[in-house]
């Protein structure tokens, strides 16, 4: 069974002490029950409306890598491409869904999910096209990263309550993925 946890020792934020499972689930639930200090809803992720010559350059690149797959004898590839290509195009297609993000004194609650601030690392604030978001750094494998869009809240009310439980960076934080994945969609637009 993976484990979700980078470690297997929990201890508890205010009190210092290490806490057993039973604990925890107890406190996760009493962070559902605990007063929301505030709450907005936001999609779950960034949609953009995609035009016509997004999806032909999709599917143009999706059959130049089927043709060199096929080319160097990888059939599997084809397969794995087709799944992508699906993938992509179905996500292109369909608008997120919305939820609720809530933070009260025990941590963030996001799409029913609880974060303890024992979950939590830092955070830090980043604009993507015209979406502002709230990035938060975990101590779990999975999900490593919180991005979580803000639609009516101010940054200055989440840096006021976050900045009491969390460590503020002033700029984004970028690991070498980040940036791969920057620089790839910067060189390779769709749109």
């Amino acid at each position: 069974m993976p484990r979700f946890y980078k470690n297997l020792i929990h201890v508890d934020h205010h009190e210092g002490r290490v806490i057993s499972k039973d604990e925890l689930d107890a406190k996760r639930q009493a962070a559902v029950d605990a007063k929301t200090i505030v709450s907005w809803k936001s999609p779950v992720h960034i949609f953009k409306q995609r035009s016509k010559k997004y999806f032909t350059k999709v599917t143009l690149y999706a059959l130049v890598a089927i043709l060199a797959a096929i080319a160097f004898g990888e059939f599997a590839l084809v397969g794995v491409i087709i799944a992508v290509v699906f993938v992509v195009l179905v996500l292109a297609n369909a608008a997120p869904e919305i939820i609720e993000h809530k933070i009260n004194n025990m941590g963030i609650i996001s799409g029913g999910k609880v974060f303890l601030w024992e979950d939590l690392d830092s955070f830090w604030f980043d604009k993507r096209g015209d979406e502002r978001m709230l990035l938060v750094q975990t101590n779990l494998h999975f999900p490593s990263r919180l991005i979580i869009i803000l639609t009516n809240i101010s940054e200055r009310t989440l840096l006021d309550i976050l900045e009491k439980h969390l460590h503020y960076h002033q700029a984004p934080v970028h690991t070498l993925l980040d940036k791969w994945s920057h620089t790839l969609q910067r060189r390779f637009t769709l749109d």
